[in-house]
């Protein structure tokens, strides 16, 4: 409970910053998909891509990975991925898909991490990594920088004793007028199993407080499968917006009161 506070409070007052440390990135891709990290162990080789570019950032990031063996690249079987930060005093994990399954198209195991917290000189976020129940590989190394526009809502719902996770996927460059609106829901009860919440309602609202108007051809996102929704915003005019996300799971609010929202500013 103690680290569910401290994430708690850390998202809260997040400021996106600079990131001082030099990019370890490998300038490779696979499509839209850049290398971000690569090993190898007793025969295989591991290698993480990441679709948000060269780099891992805090907030969702679409990912791969390709895995080898003696060479012969797998196209079977599963990955499964372990982010853990480790602090001074405390570590934690963050939501991650629960297995990572081949797509021809993409030529990865994809799926997708969403990290609440950046990499910074006092806390290290490393990566355990399975293969298909053959091989698996323990507390990697690897970075997460900030990022600007990103935005996270975290809270407490007591009737349910579930710490929520709402996160932005999209927009995140706003523009005037209809925006795709997507974002992906998930509850924890620790800081370290974080579960997909499928089948919400979402009631978004729209508002610009300096002209104090909300606006209209809205659409309420819906569930489009592994804690994901979808919908449209809104903005008839530049200038800073406010969403609120109202959210109902088995019939009943989860959201607080008044209800947290993510601030745009849109050109």
């Amino acid at each position: 409970m103690k680290n569910l506070l401290l994430i708690s409070s850390l998202i809260s007052a997040l400021l996106i910053s600079a990131c001082n440390k030099d990019n370890p990135v490998i300038p490779e891709t696979s499509g839209s998909f850049s290398k971000v990290l690569s090993f190898d162990t007793a025969g295989y080789t591991f290698e993480m891509y990441s679709m948000s570019g060269n780099s891992l950032f805090i907030g969702y990031n679409d990912i791969g990975f390709k895995i080898y063996n003696n060479g012969i690249e797998k196209t079977s079987g599963f990955v499964k991925f372990t982010p853990v930060m480790y602090h001074f005093t405390s570590t934690h994990s963050t939501p991650v898909s629960s297995n990572f399954l081949y797509n021809t198209e993409k030529k990865l195991f994809t799926g997708y991490v969403s990290y609440i917290m950046y990499s910074d000189s006092g806390s290290v976020w490393t990566g355990t990594f399975n293969y298909n129940n053959e091989l698996t590989v323990s507390n990697k190394p690897y970075t997460v920088y900030p990022r600007n526009g990103i935005q996270m809502q975290y809270w407490l719902n007591t009737q349910t004793s579930n710490y929520y996770l709402l996160t932005l996927i999209e927009p995140l460059e706003p523009k005037t007028g209809l925006n795709e609106y997507k974002l992906i829901l998930h509850r924890t009860t620790n800081d370290f199993d974080f579960y997909e919440v499928d089948s919400a309602e979402f009631y978004i609202r729209p508002w610009m407080p300096s002209h104090g108007h909300g606006s209209s051809n809205n659409v309420n996102p819906i569930f489009k499968g592994n804690g994901k929704y979808e919908g449209i915003v809104n903005f008839t005019m530049p200038g800073q917006w406010y969403v609120y996300d109202s959210i109902k799971v088995n019939n009943n609010f989860i959201t607080p009161t008044p209800s947290s929202y993510f601030v745009f500013d849109v050109r």
